[in-house]
């Protein structure tokens, strides 16, 4: 039997493997703040898991410690880094550039965990900040995805009803955020997490590609 497409007023996307592939210049910051302390090189893949739930938990990560003058230290040498080489490598994800052209008369925003600052470089910098009402980065709200708290404020912003609105996104973050928002919930598996892990978190869709969205809503 086939699926009728959802009808949407609001589509709401993740930024780091959804809409933008950061892995390379994420990798080359997370490294500089390891050598700056010493340390030895990580693989793209391993620096991977550790992306997703903003840059205080990358660096506890990175460095594996909770100490906080150490994690200051090190949120200080990433920023200073990831500033000036956020766009080294990064390009926009297979089909982002059609996908927000079909959707642009649609109502459409970012949330991420990353922080405002480098959310907005990096949509300016490949040039699709214009596509969006409301860009929210890591530090935008007083509480990351998967809290539901960002998307109940974009979705009242711009009044919105949750059974019309859909985020899509790589993380289980990003279908968890959406589940507690009671809003319809979208996994791609070509970014940071597996299929697997993603089919874990129950999104109502999953999808390899972008473009797949012109078909599953309206």
């Amino acid at each position: 039997m086939t699926i009728p497409p959802l009808s949407v007023d609001l589509l709401i996307f993740d930024l780091d493997g959804t809409l933008v592939d950061t892995r390379q210049d994420l990798t080359n910051s997370v490294n500089f703040v390891r050598k700056n302390f010493g340390l030895s090189e990580l693989p793209l893949v391993e620096v991977m898991r550790y992306v997703g739930d903003g840059v205080h938990k990358l660096m506890e990560r990175t460095l594996q410690s909770n100490d906080p003058n150490l994690i200051e230290e090190a949120i200080r040498i990433f920023a200073s880094h990831y500033r000036e080489h956020c766009l080294d490598f990064s390009t926009l994800c297979d089909g982002a550039s059609e996908i927000l052209d079909h959707f642009r008369e649609k109502k459409m925003a970012v949330i991420s965990n990353k922080p405002d600052e480098f959310t907005l470089a990096i949509l300016k910098g490949l040039l699709i900040d214009h596509y969006f009402k409301i860009i929210l980065g890591g530090d935008s709200q007083p509480e990351l995805k998967p809290s539901p708290a960002p998307i109940l404020h974009i979705s009242q912003k711009l009044e919105v009803v949750p059974e019309r609105a859909v985020i899509v996104g790589d993380g289980t973050t990003d279908i968890e955020s959406g589940k507690r928002a009671v809003i319809h919930t979208c996994a791609v598996t070509f970014g940071y997490r597996s299929r697997e892990i993603l089919a874990q978190s129950q999104p109502e869709f999953i999808i390899e590609n972008l473009n797949e969205l012109k078909y599953i809503l309206l």
